[in-house]
């Protein structure tokens, strides 16, 4: 599968529009921990996950902004920034 980046890009933009449309500038979440697994173990169906930690969504989201603000982004921080996509569309499916 490939996926244009300009595309994911527009859509991204659309959907966080829209909530900014149908919340406000600022959305509060109701959860802050989640469970998470091993990357390894997401793809692979041959067996259940074992490898499970505890995230917290506002240890991402203050490590997002302070490495927007230092310039300083990695590509982690896409997973970072999934988690808190993931609870938005949880706790927004009206929009």
């Amino acid at each position: 599968m490939k996926i244009n980046v300009d595309e994911l890009q527009e859509a991204l933009t659309t959907l966080l529009l829209r909530l900014k449309d149908y919340r406000g500038d600022g959305v509060e979440l109701k959860e802050d921990y989640y469970w998470d697994f091993c990357s390894d173990e997401m793809f692979d169906f041959s067996k259940k996950p074992v490898d499970f930690s505890i995230g917290q969504l506002t240890d991402d989201w203050e490590t997002i902004k302070n490495n927007v603000k230092s310039d300083t982004l990695i590509a982690y921080d896409l997973e970072r920034l999934s988690k808190i996509l993931r609870v938005l569309s949880i706790e927004n499916p009206g929009f």
